[in-house]
């Protein structure tokens, strides 16, 4: 088989649907997978599978369903992820550690499950999707961001140890993106939080809720996020980290002190809930 054997996760909607699309459409022979298996139906792909990235004998099973099938395993793509939105005093911490099942622990399950076969092998590509999250913590969303830091740190630990055995691993960074994430991240926060029905943070939940009707406006399709994945994959020699859609503003936080982070955030968030 010449054509490259690719595992994205979390392909039911939005960057993982579009990107085993137009994985296949490259010449990619792409397995794609949800937790639900009916929500991958017309998805036009080599293989569609369920896949609880929170279950070890589920991935083990999928591994082992793609390793009979195909006898190798390229590229592993793990986007599947989710976020809860809330104040650090206020989130439960069950909410919180089921969100790092998934961000964390699942990515985890899969490279664990993947590493050994592209080790034989002497090659392969592990994508981890993470987010601008990953590297700076706003309000609201510390405990998301905090899953994404976790990913960040293991992908750059990884990196180190499996370059000797011809495997990259990327990080891939997308910014706001037109998807049904933040949807759900509202969805599922409204429900974590139903416990505090008069919040004292109310304002900064409401400085929240308009810094994300603001960045909604004229944010990019999941499309943006394909591109550089392909563009990673294509790569000889793949970077560790790579910007998807990320404002500039946030870019330059980055590289700031912290004391002058802080204030910078703060004075964003206050001129916002002017408007």
């Amino acid at each position: 088989m010449d054509a490259m054997v690719a595992l994205i996760t979390g392909c039911s909607t939005g960057i993982g649907r579009d990107l085993a699309t137009r994985m296949t459409a490259a010449g990619y022979v792409v397995v794609a997978t949800a937790r639900r298996g009916e929500s991958l139906d017309g998805l036009e792909v080599a293989l569609n599978l369920a896949l609880d990235v929170t279950s070890d004998e589920s991935v083990t099973a999928a591994i082992a369903q793609v390793m009979e099938a195909y006898g190798r395993i390229d590229v592993l793509v793990n986007n599947a992820g989710y976020g809860v939105r809330g104040v650090i005093e206020e989130l439960p911490a069950a909410a919180v550690r089921a969100m790092f099942d998934v961000n964390v622990f699942g990515a985890l399950r899969l490279m664990q499950a993947v590493i050994p076969h592209m080790r034989v092998r002497g090659s392969g590509t592990i994508v981890n999707i993470s987010s601008v999250a990953g590297r700076l913590s706003l309000p609201i969303i510390g405990a998301y961001s905090a899953t994404k830091f976790a990913l960040e740190a293991l992908s750059d630990a990884a990196r180190q140890e499996l370059r000797p055995f011809g495997i990259h691993v990327v990080v891939v960074e997308p910014g706001n993106i037109a998807t049904h994430f933040d949807t759900t991240s509202r969805t599922v926060s409204a429900a974590v939080l139903a416990h505090v029905p008069e919040s004292p943070y109310r304002d900064a939940y409401r400085r929240d809720a308009a810094m994300g009707a603001r960045l909604h406006a004229g944010q990019p399709g999941p499309d943006a996020v394909s591109r550089v994945v392909l563009n990673a994959l294509a790569a000889r020699h793949p970077r560790g980290r790579y910007g998807a859609a990320a404002p500039w503003p946030v870019a330059v936080l980055f590289h700031m002190s912290a004391g002058l982070r802080d204030r910078l955030i703060a004075l964003g968030y206050t001129m916002l809930g002017k408007r």
